[in-house]
């Protein structure tokens, strides 16, 4: 019996970047071109933010004690997001998605498989850590808006129209978030595929039916996946899409 239900991990998974280090860097650049020459508190904000992000880029994931997301997140957040205007941060995320180096990095080796089971009748979603919202528009631009029944991604905390930080409350959380949205939705985990590639989609692979390793995961952790998970690792678009529909 192929899969009813098929959820994608987004990041690594459905477009090549593996976090969501360049929305938050796009961001950045044009929070700084509209704080010139208006509001210099701002701008210095964003300059303290540049080194403190050199640092961190320069250690990089090696820093064992450090969580690199997290760091990452935190910088952007306390000194480049808050109090800035939502709309300006939404149409910065706008520009972004269009943007054709942002669209080169879409994986059109899972989205046309699962585009097509969405129009054969099966449930499709996306599961992820990454923005909401900047996921939404990047479909959108791309051609894939109505491919997928629905987002679950972490949102933009906002107060009156200023943004307050880009949410990461499903990072390292996932199962549990996972576990929840089909237990809201009544989805039988039994007859989920979930694509992931990442050690984040681990506990997700112990919940669902399916499991399936993504075509950029690494290599070690395609054949770790395989292992532990019996995950499926597809050679190519035709496998993915006979697997999803049970061929």
């Amino acid at each position: 019996m192929p899969p009813d239900v098929i959820i994608c991990d987004w990041n690594g998974t459905l477009i090549e970047y593996r976090d969501e280090r360049p929305v938050l860097e796009n961001t950045a650049r044009d929070m700084f071109r509209a704080s010139f020459p208006f509001h210099p508190l701002r701008m210095a904000r964003i300059l303290k933010a540049r080194r403190e992000l050199e640092e961190l880029y320069r250690k990089g994931h090696s820093n064992a004690e450090t969580d690199f997301i997290r760091e990452l997140f935190r910088i952007y957040n306390e000194r480049i997001i808050e109090g800035v205007s939502v709309s300006l941060i939404l149409r910065s995320i706008e520009k972004y998605a269009r943007k054709p180096q942002t669209q080169d990095k879409l994986e059109h080796r899972v989205l046309r498989p699962v585009r097509e089971c969405h129009q054969a009748g099966k449930t499709t979603g996306i599961f992820s850590a990454g923005y909401g919202y900047g996921i939404e528009r990047i479909l959108a631009a791309a051609g894939y808006a109505k491919c997928f029944d629905f987002i679950e991604a972490d949102k933009l905390k906002e107060n009156r129209g200023e943004a307050i930080a880009f949410g990461l409350d499903i990072y390292k959380r996932k199962p549990q978030f996972l576990l929840k949205l089909l237990q809201d939705k009544k989805i039988d985990t039994r007859r989920v595929a979930y694509l992931g590639d990442s050690e984040d989609d681990e506990g997700c692979f112990e919940i669902v039916g399916y499991p399936v390793a993504a075509f950029l995961a690494p290599d070690g952790l395609k054949q770790r996946f395989a292992l532990k998970y019996n995950a499926f690792v597809p050679k190519d678009e035709k496998d993915l899409a006979n697997y999803l529909k049970g061929v």
